[in-house]
């Protein structure tokens, strides 16, 4: 069986089993590396989270709750509150899903070779299967892995050149019929957006091999850690450590000053220290 057969075969067996927990397919991914590796998305419906769906025969099927199934979506029971909705799948509903996926892919024979099933919510770093689950991200960083280098046609008014790049990133701006727009930026290792001086890039889905949402994640900052914050020469410089002669000999020095009377001359001091009265 074909790779595209056997995806087809997973997107028929897992539907209905995430419909009845009351999810929907994100999307399949299946990765041959020495042993087989299947990949199954589950997600949350469109009315809880956004887009979900899934690519068949190359379309995007998204997947609508049917109202008449659902009382709470009904015009005549508007005036009760839904129940609030999970904003992703849980444990055991992949648990679940795994489970009876496995059984019915062994029945199916789709992989001639053992194969290593996994059944997880897309995540963060969302693998987008089609340009309509793109559409909610609109604003957040993009990381888009194309089959080879391209330099993109310019979104600006303006024509300009653009780099030709395997792999860009940057600010998803707005998707359109046959690709999306990206503002280029970079991530620093501190998790600041670095816009770069280029303009937006106009992408076309059918270039790209990959494209994913990348979670920026921002190390906090330590309290006095912050830029400029640092020490300066003699500024919060600790004090030095004396060794316990040093101490020991201010300590004598200090003893001998405080027994010496006003007027008193180092010499006269000493006798009286001594227990002699100078004559």
């Amino acid at each position: 069986m074909t790779e595209e057969a056997c995806k087809n075969a997973i997107i028929r067996l897992v539907e209905p089993l995430a419909h009845a927990l009351g999810l929907v397919l994100w999307g399949v991914e299946v990765v041959r590396a020495g042993r087989v590796l299947v990949r199954v998305y589950v997600d949350v419906p469109v009315a809880a989270c956004g887009v979900a769906g899934h690519p068949a025969d190359g379309r995007c099927g998204l997947s609508v709750e049917n109202p008449a199934a659902n009382p709470a979506a009904s015009p005549a029971t508007d005036a009760v509150p839904p129940p609030l909705s999970a904003l992703s799948a849980t444990v055991d509903q992949c648990e679940k899903i795994s489970r009876q996926l496995g059984l019915a892919l062994d029945v199916e024979d789709c992989f001639a070779d053992p194969y290593v099933l996994e059944v997880s919510t897309p995540g963060l770093t969302r693998v987008f299967f089609c340009l309509e689950q793109m559409s909610p991200y609109v604003g957040d960083v993009v990381e888009a892995r194309l089959e080879r280098p391209l330099a993109p046609q310019s979104a600006d008014a303006a024509p300009s050149e653009l780099p030709a790049r395997r792999v860009w990133r940057g600010i998803l701006r707005a998707v359109e019929d046959t690709g999306f727009v990206l503002a280029p930026a970079q991530v620093s290792p501190e998790g600041d957006v670095l816009p770069e001086d280029l303009p937006a890039a106009r992408i076309p889905w059918e270039a790209a091999r990959r494209v994913s949402r990348m979670y920026v994640f921002r190390k906090p900052v330590k309290p006095g850690k912050g830029p400029g914050q640092g020490r300066g020469k003699g500024i919060g410089k600790k004090p030095s450590k004396k060794s316990e002669k040093e101490k020991g000999d201010e300590g004598g020095r200090g003893n001998a000053e405080a027994g010496r009377a006003p007027g008193a001359t180092p010499e006269e001091a000493a006798a009286t220290t001594a227990g002699r009265i100078p004559g």
